[in-house]
């Protein structure tokens, strides 16, 4: 078997990592593209030390970025003729700066490359990640996930490199996150790694990871959420081991879903994968019984079922809902979903769904 692993060239993790942004940064004008709570830290901490650098910060991404909002950052970078981006916040904020550094090369429209009119050529702009949250993995992707609320479309910009250049994963960053994000985001990053380990291409390096991430979260994500530092360290880690591995396997149904329901019903991405996982799980038993098995005997020395239903009773610990009935998912929905949830992750799920098995998990979560 041959295994390849991509990931960021350079990857800093620990308490106090992000004071190595600036060494790192290469000379010229930077942008900054940063979460709503991370500008003050950015403004207090890193632009004294860069001096007369030019540089601009661009606050307050929007969650699931819309395409206008990239282009509006694209066109910053471009007239401040940026050497150097740095997306600072949660997965949203880095998804923008990783789209604006790859395609500030580029001729045309944001548009043009999200949808594939276009092919992304190669390496942009120097690309730094730095994230506040510990859920998305987006600092070690090589994709960016956006939308298009023209269509509704939710789905991820590839092309090129677009690797970090630079991921500096500091659990410090993810101290003030509220506990709700911390439950969303760790869940994410849960459902992340189990689906990794499951996922068809999974190989022996993305399952050491996948593993290793799993049982770092399943074991500290309460604790984390009711604001124990030593375990959002944990938590931090365990979503960059997570981040790791999927980057390698892919995902799984979950994720395939809860792109257009995250679209169509305004769900926050953690949220959607909270209440599809242990459903999900449940129907890939069938036919990934061998791997989740040794997964459930590593994580809890369980079987599959038993981790299924200590996954469900995580999730209402952490005050995360069962199913789609507050956002009101409903039968004029479902299209829109079925059209739209055949993805790369839909592909790695190790049981193939048809739309009659969608149709028929939509319903039972609605």
């Amino acid at each position: 078997m041959i295994t390849q692993v991509a990931l960021p060239r350079e990857i800093h993790f620990g308490r106090g990592i992000r004071n190595r942004l600036v060494a790192a940064l290469p000379p010229g004008p930077v942008l900054f593209i940063a979460g709503s709570h991370a500008g003050k830290r950015i403004r207090e901490e890193v632009l004294p030390r860069l001096g007369s650098w030019p540089c601009r910060l661009i606050c307050g991404v929007s969650p699931e970025p819309p395409l206008e909002e990239v282009e509006a950052a694209l066109a910053a970078g471009r007239e401040l003729g940026t050497v150097a981006v740095v997306g600072w916040g949660g997965g949203s904020a880095i998804d923008v700066a990783k789209s604006v550094a790859v395609l500030l090369p580029c001729p045309g429209s944001v548009a043009d490359y999200f949808y594939g009119r276009s092919t992304i050529p190669g390496k942009g702009a120097f690309f730094a990640a730095l994230p506040t949250t510990a859920g998305t993995g987006a600092e070690l992707t090589s994709n960016a996930v956006l939308r298009d609320p023209a269509t509704g479309i939710k789905q991820s910009l590839r092309g090129g490199d677009m690797f970090a250049d630079l991921a500096l994963i500091d659990p410090e960053l993810v101290y003030d996150c509220p506990p709700p994000v911390i439950a969303a985001s760790g869940f994410d990053a849960l459902t992340q790694a189990i689906e990794s380990f499951l996922s068809r291409r999974a190989t022996q390096v993305s399952r050491l990871l996948a593993g290793q991430a799993a049982e770092l979260l399943l074991s500290h994500l309460l604790p984390a959420y009711r604001n124990d530092r030593t375990k959002i360290d944990k938590v931090t880690e365990g979503s960059m081991l997570g981040a790791a591995a999927f980057g390698q396997s892919g995902l799984g149904a979950v994720h395939g879903l809860a792109h257009p329901i995250g679209s169509i019903l305004h769900v926050p991405h953690g949220v959607c994968c909270a209440i599809l996982l242990p459903t999900i799980l449940h129907w890939n038993l069938e036919v990934a019984r061998e791997p989740f098995a040794e997964l459930a005997n590593r994580l809890s020395g369980q079987s599959p079922e038993e981790l299924i239903e200590t996954i469900a009773r995580l999730r209402e610990e952490l005050g995360l809902p069962s199913d789609f009935k507050g956002y009101r998912l409903a039968p004029e929905h479902y299209p829109f979903i079925l059209a739209n949830c055949r993805s790369g992750s839909m592909k790695c799920n190790p049981r193939e769904l048809s739309d009659h098995d969608v149709t028929q998990i939509l319903e039972e979560l609605s």
